[in-house]
């Protein structure tokens, strides 16, 4: 199946809440130095933020207003992040500080920021949500990847604790208990018996994405890795959980386990940071957590997004199915 060609963030930037007209826009950029504005059109795709793809004399951008989904208090955080990895020869979006050299900035009392515009090839899921066209090489390139984002994030200073960690599903899932698959409850009691007492050793918790699927990556026409996106997910976490969501997202063939696009996906990896043998101890416990914690973000979707809402649901089977291949030795 080929690719579809998008320009970056279309496929998960979000629907325009905040409507601007082009006059409001150029004054809005008058707080930058990015020359005069050409040309400006809505991204409708999407569901948090309003955004904008605007030309100027300088180049292409994209502008984003953020809406109530995310936390104002975060936006340091990611935005920082994604500004540090830049300047780590990352290839993710760049923020751009305006001329009191801010990177988040204020228009009609919603935070806004600007980025620079990457161009890239996304993977198209199927219609039925799943992804056929994965190949081990946009595995073992996406692990090499992730190494070199979590080899640049160790020195990153800020903080931001992972509500949707280990262990915190619990917690997360106490809200629509009564829904939940009969499997569940023991899983969720395996991980809190089992992740702190086997997560001692596996180093610190870093910057992680947590949340690096296909459709939040670029290739070229030779499957070579361009971009990463979407770091709006992101937080503090070890770096095998992060690892782990990405197996969970890359290294099925619809619900069932390929495993040679682990190993790929693992050699990649460790062409440039290698795991531990603790590390490599938690993997199957940090997968169960990675497949819980999707399971139960989607049937959270499923069960409390309005009907009117622009989400779109995404089957939370897939991941219980996933869960269920991973707890088959429990």
């Amino acid at each position: 199946m080929p690719v579809k060609i998008i320009p970056s963030f279309i496929a998960n930037i979000m629907a325009v809440y905040t409507k601007i007209t082009q006059q409001q826009l150029a004054n809005h950029l008058a707080q930058y130095q990015l020359g005069e504005l050409l040309s400006m059109h809505e991204i409708i795709d999407g569901i948090d933020n309003s955004n904008f793809i605007i030309n100027t004399t300088t180049g292409k951008y994209i502008f984003t207003i953020f809406e109530s989904r995310i936390k104002s208090q975060d936006l340091p955080f990611f935005i920082n992040l994604k500004q540090h990895l830049a300047s780590k020869n990352i290839s993710c979006p760049l923020p751009i500080n305006n001329k009191q050299g801010n990177n988040i900035s204020d228009f009609a009392n919603k935070s806004t920021a600007i980025v620079s515009f990457l161009d890239g090839q996304t993977l198209k899921p199927h219609s039925d949500g799943y992804y056929y066209n994965i190949t081990a090489q946009h595995c073992f390139e996406v692990g090499k990847q992730l190494a070199k984002m979590h080899l640049a994030t160790a020195d990153f200073l800020a903080y931001r604790h992972n509500d949707l960690g280990c262990l915190e599903l619990s917690k997360f899932a106490h809200k629509f208990s009564h829904q939940l698959d009969p499997l569940i409850p023991t899983v969720l009691s395996f991980l809190e018996q089992n992740w702190q007492q086997n997560c001692h050793n596996t180093g610190p918790l870093i910057p992680c994405h947590l949340d690096l699927f296909p459709d939040n990556v670029f290739f070229d026409d030779k499957q070579n890795l361009t971009g990463v996106i979407d770091f709006y997910f992101a937080a503090n976490d070890l770096p095998i959980y992060d690892f782990a969501i990405v197996v969970n997202a890359w290294c099925f063939d619809k619900t069932t386990f390929n495993q040679h696009k682990f190993e790929q996906l693992l050699m990649g990896y460790q062409t440039y940071r290698i795991f531990t043998q603790a590390e490599m101890l938690l993997l199957p416990i940090a997968n169960i957590a990675a497949a819980t914690r999707f399971y139960l973000t989607r049937l959270s979707d499923k069960i409390f997004t309005k009907p009117d809402s622009l989400v779109k649901i995404k089957d939370p089977s897939e991941y219980l199915a996933k869960l269920q291949y991973f707890c088959q030795n429990l």
